[in-house]
């Protein structure tokens, strides 16, 4: 018994010697602990790992960089196919444009050519403006004017109206205004009948040429009606729906609409025009205008170019 148990003493000996020699090489002073599974496992799965994978995932990567280059170059071919064709046609336009005879001297041009003059003397750096609201008339649209005040929206409208010879309307809208200052009065006399219809004598159902100062602070109640008579050229007095003589309607606002239900009213007008104050360079020539002498003095005239006594447009050739 004793000779076993010193065997046994002595195997154990050794074994703490052996842990302690490998302990020293590790570096560290922790008991030696045997690898666990799962590191053993996780080695082995790494090792496993087709290489493969990553060369197919590059190789994917750059198809697609291919496919994607091959679809910007068709693209740019199809662009470039549509601008060639364009440039041909605007150039065909163009041509054809100049291959067109007019009379030089028509007497519509020349109705044109001093309606035009007519229109812009006096005022400064309207000529665009002023042939825009000519067109709108000829053609049966609307014009609408953006821009501050001092701009001579209104005065534009009004010399409009000078030209064509027609029943001139102009008012200015506010948030409170109501549809009696743009259509008329209700008639007393027809309320005592049991008829709801108004006076429209002198107000926008009988003009010809209109102004609307502000027009996108018209609220709902004024819409439904101005959108009937800017579009479609009528107006519902009572139970009837009456024509209206409108030829144009000149609109100016110093901001967009920023409401939805004002969409449908912007639409309505079909040209459009951002007006600007006079530039500082015609300062002096708008106060010589101001003061009733020419805007330039080396010429006799008041306005813009040289007088015109050819003939001037009538309310039939507006019509």
């Amino acid at each position: 018994m004793q000779v076993a148990a010193g065997a046994a003493s002595g195997a154990a000996c050794r074994m703490q010697r052996i842990k302690g020699a490998l302990n020293h090489r590790a570096g560290s002073h922790a008991p030696f602990r045997p690898a666990r599974p799962a590191f053993r496992h996780f080695g082995v799965a790494l090792r496993q790992l087709p290489l493969a994978e990553p060369l197919r995932a590059v190789r994917a990567d750059q198809a697609t960089e291919s496919l994607d280059a091959a679809v910007v170059q068709v693209i740019s071919q199809i662009t470039g196919v549509v601008d060639e064709s364009m440039a041909k046609t605007l150039a065909a336009s163009a041509e054809a444009a100049q291959q067109v005879e007019t009379a030089a001297d028509s007497e519509l041009r020349s109705k044109v050519v001093g309606a035009v003059h007519k229109l812009q003397t006096g005022l400064l750096e309207r000529e665009t403006e002023v042939r825009l609201m000519l067109l709108a008339s000829l053609c049966g649209e609307h014009l609408l004017l953006l821009g501050p005040p001092g701009t001579a929206k209104s005065e534009l409208a009004r010399r409009l109206s000078g030209l064509a010879q027609g029943a001139y309307f102009e008012r200015l809208l506010t948030r409170f205004s109501v549809p009696e200052e743009l259509f008329g009065p209700l008639s007393m006399q027809g309320l005592e009948n049991d008829r709801y219809v108004r006076k429209t004598d002198g107000y926008l159902p009988t003009a010809e040429v209109a102004f609307v100062d502000e027009i996108f602070k018209a609220n709902s109640a004024i819409l439904n009606a101005l959108l009937t008579l800017l579009n479609e050229r009528l107006f519902d007095n009572g139970n009837q729906r009456l024509p209206v003589p409108l030829l144009c309607l000149v609109g100016a606002s110093n901001e967009l609409p920023e409401s939805e239900e004002l969409d449908a009213l912007y639409d309505r007008f079909l040209i459009r025009r951002t007006v600007a104050q006079v530039t500082n360079a015609q300062i002096g020539k708008l106060a010589r205008l101001a003061a009733g002498r020419p805007a330039d003095p080396s010429s006799s005239s008041n306005g813009n170019g040289s007088g015109s006594s050819g003939p001037a447009l009538d309310m039939e050739d507006f019509r």
